[in-house]
């Protein structure tokens, strides 16, 4: 069982809790931003708060080993990002690995926290064990600061650990509670040798974990994306209550996210009601490259935004250039305020190709926002376009701001309403629950956030009979006039158990797979 994670805190984060009682849902007001991709250390598929580049170098890495996400991470602060989500993730199938020879077989012990800057060592010894008991034995593992300097930044001891598995001091028990290390697979029949060098022979000696601490393998996009069921990937965000912006990289700086993983991607966020972030793909040099893409393409996702171009860094000497992401600085700009349209953002990097107006207007037809070159130490954003494209009559989607004020406050109405899980369905909570969804309704309307003012043109509630026929836990829809007052999007919320389904009943965007 995963750990708690006290480490979520902070506006807008907190551990999912079912929460009870009718009562006045709050305005949220800022923006949870989180960011999925690789980095070199620090904790695997856990969603962990960061607030700076120097505390992300702390828990993920150091300026010398200096990854994608770290870049990222710099332009979302230097753009107005606040406080981000972090979520780590490693290649699957290439573990770091401590073994520890016996008699029986090996002693097999993977990293929890696999990465190519997680050093590990562990050492085994009999001290104080009676020469009778041959099953006994004590472990100690260490993270270290690299092989050259062998600083011990976390300790973990245990005596007394056994091979016997009906032991209260079962090796494999023991470490399911270790923050370093697991049992790998089936425990051998003996215990493991004493490390040679090891305490009651003479110096202490270590066994170092083995693994591609310099050249390890990216993870792929099937890690990116991860499992509902082992909460790992993108799927850790499960543990956050609000997920507003996802950022998802690539797991290799010159790699795209496949078109599996943008799938999967856009069909968490879109349950999460939230917006993707992606960079734009390696082949989109030309803005003619973006408009065949495009046309193309089955991806009009309301869900998603991309721009174009990428940034480009010269390398120190200046006879290179290399392509830089981009998200972290509109994932910044956003997260300060939503502002969009025609924005100054910071970065020292250039953009890599100047569209003029013409070209501008093209890619806004194609769901892509623009990046042009401005003052020095700046770059400008241009756009509110999501990726998607006509749909009918529907084409409010495709307005950015439009659709993360929807998705915001369904996300909101989602979470707050998890109290009827544990009431009896039936009129009286039906008439609770749309009083208490009209009141927050009636608050977003006077914010401004809906068309016209706090009455029916504004927004509209139906809990009754009729949502809940057949229904096995309570339903409920509610409209929102978000551009129109009197013209509704509406959104069916079903609650069954500790779950929330959220449906856009107005419209439901078709989504394919990108070219």
């Amino acid at each position: 069982m995963r750990a708690p994670l006290p480490e979520l805190s902070g506006a807008g984060i907190r551990v999912i809790e079912s929460p009870a009682g009718e009562e006045l849902i709050p305005l949220r007001r800022e923006t949870v931003t989180a960011f999925v991709g690789p980095a070199p250390r620090g904790p695997a598929n856990i969603p962990v708060v960061i607030d700076s580049v120097t505390e992300f170098r702390r828990r993920f890495g150091s300026p010398a080993e200096r990854s994608r996400l770290e870049w990222v991470l710099g332009q979302f602060f230097d753009n107005g990002g606040r406080q981000a989500v972090v979520v780590r993730v490693p290649r699957s199938g290439s573990p770091s690995r401590i073994t520890l020879p016996g008699p029986g077989g090996t002693l097999d012990l993977d990293a929890v926290n696999p990465g190519p800057l997680e050093y590990l060592r562990a050492t085994v010894d009999y001290d104080g064990i009676p020469p009778s008991d041959l099953w006994r034995f004590n472990l100690s593992v260490q993270r270290i600061r690299s092989p050259a300097n062998p600083l011990v930044e976390e300790q973990e001891n245990w005596r007394g650990l056994t091979m016997v598995a009906d032991d209260e001091a079962f090796v494999g028990d023991v470490l399911a509670g270790s923050a370093l290390v697991r049992l790998q697979g089936e425990p051998p029949r003996a215990r493991p040798y004493v490390t040679p060098g090891g305490a009651g022979i003479g110096p202490v000696g270590y066994v170092h974990g083995r693994g591609d601490w310099r050249s390890a393998a990216p993870p792929s996009d099937y890690d990116l994306i991860g499992s509902a069921e082992d909460a790992t990937g993108i799927h850790a965000l499960d543990q956050v209550a609000n997920v507003d912006l996802v950022c998802l990289l690539s797991g290799a700086p010159k790699a795209d996210v496949g078109p599996v993983g943008i799938f999967a991607a856009e069909r968490y966020c879109a349950r999460r009601n939230a917006i993707l972030l992606l960079d734009p793909p390696s082949h989109w040099s030309r803005v003619e490259d973006v408009a065949r893409s495009q046309r193309d393409s089955a991806l009009a996702s309301p869900n998603v935004i991309t721009y174009f171009p990428q940034l480009t860094e010269l390398s120190a000497d200046g006879k290179r250039t290399r392509s830089l992401s981009a998200i972290g600085a509109i994932a910044g700009m956003l997260a300060s305020g939503d502002s969009t349209g025609n924005v100054l953002l910071r970065s020292k990097a250039r953009v890599a190709i100047e569209p003029d107006a013409g070209e501008a207007a093209l890619l806004a037809r194609r769901g892509v926002n623009v990046l042009r070159g401005a003052a020095p130490g700046f770059i400008s954003f241009t756009g509110d376009v999501t990726l998607a494209r006509s749909h009918g009559s529907r084409r409010e989607w495709q307005q950015l701001s439009t659709r993360r004020r929807a998705m915001t406050i369904a996300g909101t109405i989602s979470q707050s309403t998890r109290w009827v899980a544990a009431q009896k369905p039936g009129a009286d909570t039906w008439r609770t629950l749309a009083a208490q969804v009209s009141r927050y309704l009636d608050s977003c309307a006077d914010a401004g956030l809906l068309a016209g003012d706090a009455t029916r043109r504004a927004f509209y509630v139906k809990c009754d009979q009729d949502t809940n026929a057949g229904q096995t836990g309570l339903s409920f829809v509610a409209g929102l006039a978000l551009t129109r007052p009197g013209e509704f999007v509406a959104f069916r919320f079903d609650h069954d158990g500790s779950e929330c389904r959220v449906t856009e009943l107005a419209w439901q965007p078709g989504l394919g797979l990108a070219g």
